[in-house]
């Protein structure tokens, strides 16, 4: 066994659904990574994780929700919501789950984590949660500078986009400034922007939600985090 020749993980990008999902094939025939972004990111800010655990011979996979990265963007609010895209992301962890799968979410891609627990609990393995705030049902904000017209919000864009880089990042580098300026991260139109934070309706995912789960969760907290306070994820953990 140790004589034998390595085989080196292939990339491969699929089109599925007019969604873009990057998989990598890897030699652990049975485990399967999913990598699942938050508003307005993409599977590029999976960058250096995608490479790190292609290269140890897992099979990744990192879809982008609609309307982010390079995903199509439906013209229709309806497309943004927790329940369509909590399905899309469904359809790709069918497509792709092997026998052991291992759910990372970020942000609001926790919640989607978090269905796909409950929906099929003898499938995910493992799941990791990274700065994805409290067990609460999500409800939209009604007082919310998301709710401005699109065309507005387009007009605060720049604004939008140096206020995230301050508050996002614990530095304001260069590497973080090319984050913003690259067409797949961190760059979604205004429609998309509204549609998503408008649609993150769900009442079902509450205490006893959470409670619920059954499988192995490891929780990451950013201790500089100025979105979700840590309280929030210190109630997760007792949950």
């Amino acid at each position: 066994a140790a004589k034998r020749r390595k085989r080196k993980p292939k990339r491969v990008v699929t089109v599925d659904c007019k969604k873009r999902i990057t998989s990598c094939k890897g030699t652990h025939g049975d485990v399967v990574l999913f990598f699942i972004h938050g508003v307005g990111g993409s599977l590029d800010i999976w960058k250096e994780q995608l490479e790190f655990f292609s290269k140890l011979g897992y099979e990744v996979v990192a879809p982008d929700l609609a309307g982010h990265g390079c995903s199509s963007a439906p013209p229709v609010a309806a497309a943004y919501t927790f329940y369509a895209l909590a399905e899309d992301m469904r359809a790709v962890f069918k497509r792709y789950a092997k026998k052991r799968n291992i759910l990372i979410g970020h942000s609001y891609g926790v919640s989607f984590c978090t269905f796909l627990v409950h929906e099929y609990p003898e499938l995910v393995h493992k799941v990791i949660m990274i700065n994805g705030g409290g067990p609460t049902a999500l409800e939209p904000s009604l007082c919310s500078i998301f709710n401005l017209p699109p065309c507005v919000l387009h007009c605060l864009s720049p604004c939008l986009a140096w206020s995230f880089l301050k508050a996002g990042f614990a530095r304001q580098g260069a590497k973080e400034k090319q984050l913003l300026k690259e067409g797949n991260a961190f760059n979604v139109s205004s429609f998309v922007l509204r549609a998503t934070m408008s649609g993150q309706y769900w009442p079902e995912g509450d205490e006893l939600y959470h409670a619920e789960l059954a499988v192995p969760v490891l929780l990451v907290h950013g201790m500089h985090d100025k979105f979700v306070p840590i309280e929030e994820d210190q109630r997760m953990a007792e949950v």
